[in-house]
């Protein structure tokens, strides 16, 4: 486990997509329970891969950095689900590939407190994932699936601190406690020498993921913030609103700026979204 800082961001990032990405235990499991029937009976195909480990965001960066890093020349577009992944790869070889999966459970076993907050983490990832989709259906917009996946993915760099860095990771949390702002930037450079947000995007790059998941969040692409603005504007409504709730408890309610932006992307009347949300996280 890191204990001390490193000095920028080259640094940062080339030590978290250098060390093993664990996976939840359910994925693990259900990873293992394939493989077996696939030993026996050679019945497993990509959809049953991607059912078992779909909401696995750890699982889902690990496959995807994976056929990224192994991308050939003929690739002429991006590999960006899992599903993807594994035809192009075969069923034999992503056991190979990922079986026996590092486990969370196992990896973080002396840092409750850490796994504790992966999960929370996680629990945020689905909730904006849930958020997104739904807003992105109602939109009809053709970057639904993309949008899932940067919402399951986004604070992927706080959920790999905490797994190799738990330390530091607390020093964050502490700091942000004794003085919460709505932008915690500040705090993660006076403890890490960069801000994490930009080392997610920084990761994403160095692992080469989706282009369309980096064009999403990444805060220096003017020409996205144009193209792709609508997009853009419903992935972080959601990510604003899952945060609230992370904070606030189930109770939090989008405020009445953001009821009315929504209302005009979906065009729908702010109660209208209002019940949307409800019924989403019900």
């Amino acid at each position: 486990m890191l204990a001390q800082p490193l000095p920028d961001l080259a640094a940062w990032s080339q030590y978290l997509t250098g060390q093993p990405i664990p996976v939840l235990l359910d994925t693990a499991d259900g990873l293992r329970v394939l493989a077996e029937v696939e030993e026996r009976h050679g019945t497993v195909d990509a959809h049953l891969i991607h059912d078992a480990v779909g909401d696995d965001p750890l699982m889902t960066l690990r496959v995807l950095a994976h056929a990224a890093r192994h991308r050939t020349d003929r690739q002429v577009t991006d590999v960006d689900t899992v599903t993807a992944a594994v035809v192009l790869m075969g069923i034999g070889p992503f056991f190979q590939t990922f079986s026996p999966p590092l486990v969370l459970d196992d990896h973080l076993a002396a840092h409750p407190q850490a796994m504790a907050e992966i999960h929370r983490l996680i629990r945020r990832a689905w909730c904006a994932a849930r958020l997104v989709t739904e807003f992105a259906l109602l939109h009809a917009d053709g970057h639904a699936s993309t949008l899932q996946k940067a919402a399951l993915l986004h604070g992927h760099a706080d959920i790999l601190l905490w797994c190799h860095a738990p330390a530091l990771a607390q020093a964050v949390q502490d700091r942000c406690a004794q003085d919460p702002q709505p932008d915690s930037t500040e705090h993660e450079r006076a403890v890490l020498n960069v801000g994490l947000r930009a080392l997610e995007h920084r990761m994403a790059s160095d692992w080469r993921l989706p282009a369309a998941l980096r064009r999403l969040t990444d805060p220096d692409d003017t020409r996205s913030q144009v193209l792709l603005q609508p997009q853009r504007r419903l992935l972080t409504l959601a990510l604003t609103l899952a945060d609230r709730l992370d904070r606030e408890g189930p109770h939090a309610t989008p405020t009445l700026d953001e009821l009315e932006e929504l209302s005009t992307l979906l065009t729908l009347s702010p109660p209208s979204v209002q019940r949307l949300i409800d019924n989403t996280l019900a």
